[in-house]
């Protein structure tokens, strides 16, 4: 066929084969995808982007309209003229012939259904307000000047092109499964604030959205449709990938992990800083450390002994059994199976800590902390727990001091690279920088202490540098095999449970599940942020009976749970430390128990 719109060419209708993702018809500029179209039979490289909808070639010549009724309007190029009813600059529009009228009107306007049933709001018929009024749209929540369908019995007022809106939205750049149209969140996605996968803001209860049930996914209406939605597959990634290819990336493969960029980290560190080759770190399976260690600077008054953890196929190990290092605070595995014990007080290092963890940063070395000189240190009580200054988490673990700032630094933060690469974002490179007030894109929370990571390039994605630390694969003793960690948006249709504490776990989070069992779990119900070793037990007299108390932490294990009280100032905690005589169940919240043990 030929058309006016494309008058040097015959056109050809293709039923199925559009493939380019923004093609857009010339004359309306509503996508092409999934319906009936046009283009053009000439191979000319300026033609290749014409695209004509069926429904726009096959418009009226004339017709009537009742915003003009003095004169029929004819199917015209519109050049330069607006729309008189919407006020906008169509390509195409309906034009009085009459040289005296000068009216126009564009095609939606032209065919724009005055009464108006919507399932949006199906208890009542929408009229269409023709005329551009400043409102805010009940649909989308945005205050805009446009015309308008209005429910004349609740004042139910939306912009024409919110009423217009596809209910489905079938091909997308950015998600991989079709997003459905609706009006409201599903009551069984109520239990948390939701947000927008694009911009990141939060979606209001009763608003319009699109959304993916198979993965809760959440999109406002105007990021949906917006042209700036960056595709994945449109990034030029070939010389990215080259330069991440040296940062360190996470999240790290497993529970080792932690401990493993530690070591890395101080590698890296005595290379740097003190020379290639000298004081080099290496791990074999022969250590060349000596057997005893009769005082350790963290460990004074007994001998340490280098032991080998070793652990059979038929060995369960639960939380209680695991040796846990008093200077990293991360588990000795048999991936770094050396280590050094005394037994008499549950006080273990790994080699590695021991002895070749530096006594000293000098002044530069440190990103945290370059101006002065740093100083491996760590508290005599293991009650006594240290603030770090970069991640403003807790530790009764190894930390360096500086003694003219009095500032301290934990082991995992002293060696936090100064740049980094996250899956989670992973075309681009994160700097560590001072916290921001940004939301955490991993888990939700302001970021208002210590450091964070930061997107360098696009300045919307930052991460908690605790966040970061979440290892890819865990074991857990509630499930037989290892859990794995899951980002937004998680496959799984429905709501689950947190087999720790038996609340909801939110899958817009991060979320560590099994897919064999179909269990899940709260990222920091299976590791705390903090860098803590429990287990430690003290004796306390109170109200003249003697109580054998372990220090442990305690969180609520559901919503209708009561919070744990101390018994001393009664105050009731969802998730602490505290001190429990393992006999009758006495409570001492950490700041009690400490004045207790220090008077």
């Amino acid at each position: 066929m030929k058309h006016i719109s494309h008058p040097g060419h015959l056109l050809e209708l293709k039923e199925d084969n559009v493939i380019r993702e923004n093609a857009m018809c010339y004359v309306c500029n509503k996508t092409v995808i999934g319906t009936p179209t046009y283009t053009c039979t000439s191979k000319s490289v300026s033609c290749q982007s014409f695209y004509l909808h069926k429904s726009c070639a096959e418009l009226p010549p004339k017709i009537n309209h009742n915003k003009h009724r003095q004169h029929p309007l004819a199917y015209l190029p519109c050049e330069g003229n607006f729309c008189d009813v919407c006020y906008c600059y169509p390509k195409f529009a309906y034009s009085c012939l009459n040289s005296d009228c000068d009216f126009d009107v564009c095609l939606s306007c032209a065919f724009e259904e005055r009464m108006y049933q919507h399932e949006g709001h199906a208890e009542h018929t929408l009229t269409l307000v023709q005329r551009v009024a400043l409102f805010t749209c009940d649909a989308c929540g945005e205050e805009d000047k446009d015309l308008s369908y209005i429910c004349n019995v609740c004042q139910f007022w939306i912009h024409r092109r919110c009423a217009s809106s596809p209910l489905h939205i079938s091909v997308l750049a950015y998600h991989h499964h079709p997003l459905t149209l609706i009006y409201a969140i599903p009551d069984m996605h109520r239990y948390f604030s939701r947000y927008c996968t694009i911009c990141d803001e939060k979606i209001h209860v009763n608003m319009w959205m699109y959304y993916c049930h198979r993965c809760t996914y959440f999109v406002h209406m105007k990021c949906a449709a917006s042209s700036e939605t960056e595709s994945i597959n449109e990034i030029n990634s070939g010389g990215i990938e080259a330069k991440l290819a040296d940062l360190v990336r996470f999240p790290r493969r497993s529970e080792e992990s932690v401990f493993e960029l530690i070591l890395t980290q101080c590698e890296k560190f005595r290379v740097e800083v003190q020379g290639k080759g000298k004081n080099s770190i290496t791990v074999s399976t022969i250590p060349s450390d000596p057997h005893t260690i009769e005082e350790h600077w963290s460990h004074k008054i007994h001998p340490l002994e280098l032991l080998r953890f070793t652990i059979s196929e038929d060995d369960d190990i639960d939380d209680s059994q695991t040796l846990i290092c008093d200077g990293c605070i991360q588990p000795i595995t048999v991936f770094h199976p050396y280590y050094y014990a005394c037994n008499q007080c549950n006080f273990f290092l790994h080699s590695f800590c021991a002895i070749k963890l530096p006594m000293e940063l000098p002044a530069g070395a440190s990103l945290c902390h370059p101006q002065h000189l740093l100083l491996l240190r760590k508290r005599d009580i293991f009650y006594e727990l240290v603030e770090c200054g970069v991640c403003a988490y807790f530790t009764n673990g190894f930390y360096y001091e500086c003694e003219t700032c009095d500032f301290k630094v934990e082991i995992r933060c002293a060696f936090a690279p100064l740049r980094i690469n996250h899956t989670s974002h992973r075309h681009y490179s994160l700097i560590k920088r001072p916290f921001s007030g940004s939301r955490c894109n991993l888990c939700r929370f302001n970021i208002s202490e210590g450091i964070e990571y930061a997107c360098e390039t696009c300045d919307k994605f930052h991460i908690h540098w605790q966040c970061a630390l979440y290892p890819s694969q865990m074991k857990h003793k509630y499930d037989p095999h290892s859990v794995t960690l899951e980002y937004p948006p998680f496959f799984y249709e429905g709501v689950f449970h947190c087999e720790v504490c038996e609340n909801q776990v939110n899958n817009q989070l991060m979320l560590y599940h099994c897919r064999a069992c179909d269990h899940s779990f709260h990222f920091n119900c299976l590791r705390s942020r903090n860098s803590i070793k429990f287990g430690g037990t003290v004796e306390l007299k109170i109200d003249n009976k003697l109580h054998t108390l372990a220090f442990v932490v305690k969180r609520s294990t559901g919503k209708t749970d009561p919070d744990h009280y101390c018994r001393s100032c009664g105050t009731g905690y969802e998730y602490y430390w505290f001190f429990e005589c393992d006999g009758c169940g006495y409570l001492l919240c950490h700041q009690c128990a400490f004045e207790k043990l220090n008077k």
